[in-house]
C-alpha cells in the first residue's frame, strides 16, 4: 500500500514548495484553512531516522513557510506540530511538519492540562535523560562532494608577487 502522504506530494495543484529534500503542501483536511503539512521527499516514517541535514533544511523551511504565512493571511500565530509515532497521534507512518495558522478566537485548542509530577519522579528523569543525552552534538553532515578544481595556477602569489605560503596550505585542505 502506497504512503498517502508520498502520493499527496505528486499533486502539484496542492504544492506549494519543493526542493531536492522536502515538500510542503495544503493539508487535504487542514485543522484550519492554510495547515501546511511539509514531508522529506525520501519515505521516512518518524523524526529518528532522519538524517540531521535533511531534518534541519525542513525546520528551516518551515520557518520561512511560517513567516510567509504571516505575510500572506494576515495571522497572528502558527503552532508547528510533529506527531511523532502512533501514540503520539501520527496517523500516517510518514514524518510530517504541520504548520497551523491561528487567529484569535479560531476555536483550535492544543491546550493540555498540566499533571502533578513528584520531585523523586522528577529527579529519576532528569538523571535517566541526563544519561542518555551525554553524547548528543554530533551531527550528520550532508554527503561531501568532491572538491571543484582551481582553474588559478597551483602557485598562489601574495601583493609583492611572492608565494605566499598560507595559500599555498590552504589549497591542500580537502
Amino acid at each position: 500500500m502506497a504512503c498517502k502522504l508520498c502520493e499527496t506530494k505528486k499533486q502539484s495543484e496542492l504544492k506549494i514548495y519543493q526542493d531536492s529534500k522536502c515538500t510542503a503542501f495544503l493539508a487535504k483536511n487542514p485543522a484550519i484553512l492554510g495547515h501546511i503539512k511539509i514531508i522529506p521527499n525520501q519515505h521516512i516514517p518518524i523524526i529518528e531516522q532522519i538524517p540531521d541535514f535533511i531534518i534541519d533544511h525542513m525546520l528551516v523551511i518551515a520557518n520561512k513557510i511560517s513567516s510567509t504565512l504571516f505575510d500572506s493571511l494576515n495571522i497572528q500565530g502558527t503552532n508547528i506540530l510533529i506527531n511523532n509515532g502512533i501514540s503520539a497521534g501520527q496517523e500516517i507512518p510518514h514524518f510530517t511538519i504541520n504548520i497551523i495558522p491561528r487567529t484569535e478566537n479560531d476555536n483550535l485548542n492544543f491546550n493540555w492540562e498540566p499533571k502533578p509530577v513528584s520531585e523523586d519522579d522528577m529527579n529519576t528523569i532528569v538523571l535517566k535523560l541526563k544519561e542518555h543525552t551525554k553524547n548528543i552534538g554530533a551531527f550528520e553532515n550532508e554527503e561531501k562532494q568532491t572538491p571543484i578544481e582551481s582553474s588559478q595556477p597551483s602557485q598562489q602569489l601574495d601583493e609583492e608577487g611572492e608565494e605566499n605560503y598560507l595559500i599555498k596550505q590552504l589549497t591542500r585542505i580537502p
